[in-house]
């Protein structure tokens, strides 16, 4: 395989991250359905999730979730999603959340990612605090912090690999692109809804809309035949609708809303999938 395609394939086989907790580029498989078709039919619901969260008490809990990702039944890479516990951030009480992701094996020799994010989620209000990025791809190597003021409206962004800064505007309750992803699993989900909300990445600010599917019974490692609700995402930037790819996920509908499967369709590669691990016993 040429070394333009193995970089390639590497990197299409990490996007499916960006389902589950975003990280790089995580609005970029999102035209699996018409933005505009479905938002006719269903407008759809700003995020609020602090009433959410206060009516029904849910809260996160520290978890280790490992994915493995796969194409063609090749284990080709590995994300771990962890909630770490509670920290104070600028006087805020926090959720700091992990995550890593890697190749392995053949696709780790040809082109090596082993990439870390942290966040912190305020516990109260469920938006960003703060997101960390600290990317080693091949050569490529980036340091970056960028803080959300919400009383502002502004995010504060600062490179610690060249020194660079940038302010940018950000509307209310603003997410990350790691935040989104738990954020949306305090969502009243319900079959033919569709959320929509704010997120940040690589200093611009996308509209999210995440599509409830319908129900189905799927087999989830280590607890068996579960209910899932069929979730998928697509997104605006400016306006105008996001058309790299495809992907759809699956999440559980219980208390737990556990998400144990996505599916990328990505050019050239074909079906990329990311499933959870079962745990240790």
């Amino acid at each position: 395989m040429p070394n333009h395609l193995a970089k390639k394939y590497c990197l299409a086989l990490l996007s499916i991250t960006f389902l589950l907790v975003g990280c790089r580029r995580p609005l970029d498989v999102t035209h699996v359905i018409d933005a505009d078709s479905v938002l006719r039919s269903t407008p759809a619901i700003a995020l609020t999730l602090k009433e959410e969260v206060e009516e029904s008490g849910i809260g996160l809990h520290p978890e280790r979730l490992v994915y493995k990702i796969k194409w063609l039944g090749i284990t080709a890479g590995e994300l771990v999603s962890e909630v770490k516990g509670i920290e104070e951030l600028r006087g805020r009480k926090a959720y700091r959340i992990e995550v890593t992701a890697r190749t392995v094996g053949f696709c780790s020799t040809l082109y090596r990612i082993e990439d870390r994010y942290v966040s912190y989620l305020d516990v109260e209000h469920l938006y960003s605090l703060r997101h960390e990025v600290h990317r080693r791809e091949g050569s490529y190597k980036k340091d970056s912090a960028t803080d959300f003021d919400h009383e502002t409206g502004k995010a504060y962004f600062k490179s610690e690999t060249d020194g660079s800064s940038k302010v940018v505007d950000i509307p209310s309750d603003v997410q990350d692109t790691v935040t989104a992803s738990y954020a949306a699993r305090f969502l009243p989900l319900e079959e033919g809804k569709t959320f929509s909300f704010h997120v940040y990445n690589s200093e611009k600010v996308y509209d999210l809309f995440l599509n409830i599917g319908a129900k189905r019974v799927m087999n989830v490692p280590r607890r068996g035949k579960k209910e899932v609700f069929h979730l998928v995402p697509f997104a605006r930037l400016n306006g105008d609708q996001v058309r790299e790819g495809s992907a759809s996920g699956y999440i559980t509908t219980d208390e737990d809303r556990l998400p144990f499967l996505v599916v990328i369709k990505a050019p050239v590669f074909t079906s990329v999938t990311a499933i959870l691990v079962p745990a240790s016993k």
